[in-house]
């Protein structure tokens, strides 16, 4: 009797850990604990910044503003003292104009936020930029307020 006790132990302390290792997306403990304390959630692409941190842009923009600039400093730094240097980043606009701009639009924001991580030191092997122009909104674009969150990067870290 007490060794079915000590199985079925067993198999619940095993599922247990389990379930938390799939719980943080094939990363430590301690880098997943970084990643929330900077905003990051987990979702089904992986660790994704999250609002109210996420990169938004201008209207037709897709410099990054000094404030973020700083921001984005911070966070290069952060992944790479945890060792998290695979990175996507992803670039989305609202519904005004052609989807093809749009599209290349999404693509330079983007490409202006990888190019603050590669100047920290990560490697362009390491790093996916990828456009989805108008595609994937986050809230509808029935309002001026929601086309300039859907104006947005997400960074996501590639386990």
């Amino acid at each position: 009797m007490l060794k079915n006790a000590f199985k079925v132990l067993f198999i619940i302390a095993f599922t247990a850990t389990m379930t938390a290792c799939m719980s943080l997306g094939n990363l430590s403990y301690k880098q997943a604990r970084m990643l929330k304390k900077e905003g990051f959630v987990l979702t089904n692409d992986g660790w994704t910044l999250a609002l109210p941190e996420r990169l938004l842009f201008g209207f037709d923009d897709y410099q990054i503003q000094p404030h973020q600039q700083v921001k984005l400093n911070t966070l290069a730094t952060q992944l790479i003292k945890y060792d998290l240097n695979k990175i996507k980043f992803i670039g989305h606009t609202d519904n005004v104009g052609q989807a093809n701009y749009n599209q290349q639009l999404s693509e330079k924001r983007a490409q202006s936020v990888a190019n603050v991580f590669l100047k920290q030191g990560y490697n362009s092997s390491n790093i996916q930029i990828i456009g989805r122009g108008a595609e994937q909104p986050i809230v509808s674009n029935d309002t001026k307020t929601n086309r300039a969150i859907n104006r947005r990067v997400n960074v996501t870290i590639i386990p």
